[in-house]
């Protein structure tokens, strides 16, 4: 049914062997590596893989300031085309399906141009970008961050338009349940307008934190993702509370909480898939 996944980026700066042993030891599947083609030895990932028997789920795209598909200089949205290829790359020598791609810099919370421009450039982009994945068959993700983070595609309504307008099978949407806290009135409802084009989930409570510590219900969200069909991973994304998370992400130092989330949330999600399929 699904499979189960976290992003490298929470775990901060620790070592990748690290991370691979702490996700075998609780029973996952995979993991989502930090889009950074340049800089990722990808020859050890294949080896760790190898190794720890985990599979390269996705590549978690990181949209800086000069990787900005929306960008009002041409040549800096073709030079985050260019990064969104490469990550495409990335995926497709580790076999990974999916790529997370966020149409603005992450931080940006207001148009440089206009939001009707930046739409177009945000459509021009990706349909660039999947045509590429395509050809690498891999799928695109377009991610709705909430309003303090960016603003040009803050709700799963507005990322299913962008969609649709973008109109390629290989262009689809990452649900993420920390920003639809924030920014979605009905999970349920959400996940069920955007099911043609969900090829994605990201995991965290509504503190952020692991699945089951919060108010989110899990339960809810489990049944509907089985209901409308999504068959894909299950990717956590938590963090200890914190004010900034990208600089959770420059920690180096291993911590306890590492260990407890990782087993609190694919425990938590398990014991609601088997209470389910069991029904």
């Amino acid at each position: 049914m699904f499979s189960y996944s976290a992003t490298q980026w929470i775990f901060g700066k620790e070592e990748l062997k690290t991370s691979f042993e702490r996700l075998r030891r609780f029973g996952y599947d995979g993991i989502e590596l930090a889009g950074e083609p340049d800089t990722t030895d990808l020859d050890m990932v294949q080896v760790l893989m190898r190794e720890h028997g985990l599979t390269c789920t996705s590549i978690c795209g990181i949209y800086t300031a000069e990787r900005d598909l929306t960008h009002q200089d041409a040549a800096i949205r073709s030079a985050a085309v260019h990064y969104v290829k490469d990550c495409i790359d990335m995926a497709a020598q580790l076999g990974a399906k999916v790529v997370i791609v966020v149409p603005t810099a992450v931080g940006r919370t207001s148009p440089y141009t206009s939001p009707e421009k930046e739409w177009e450039f945000a459509v021009e982009s990706l349909r660039e970008a999947g045509a590429y994945a395509a050809s690498k068959g891999v799928r695109i993700a377009i991610e709705a961050l909430n309003r303090f983070e960016t603003y040009l595609v803050n709700k799963l309504e507005t990322a299913n338009k962008l969609a649709e307008q973008i109109n390629h099978p290989y262009v689809g949407i990452m649900a993420d349940l920390f920003h639809m806290n924030i920014e979605e009135r009905d999970h349920v409802q959400a996940l069920q307008m955007i099911a043609r084009h969900l090829v994605h989930v990201h995991i965290a409570d509504n503190t952020r934190e692991a699945a089951g510590l919060g108010q989110t219900d899990f339960t809810a969200i489990v049944r509907t993702l089985i209901e409308i069909g999504y068959n894909g991973a299950l990717t956590m994304e938590f963090l200890p509370p914190v004010s900034n998370p990208y600089a959770a992400a420059e920690r180096i130092e291993a911590n306890s909480v590492f260990d407890d989330y990782t087993k609190q949330s694919i425990s938590h999600l398990k014991e609601i898939v088997d209470s389910l399929s069991v029904m």
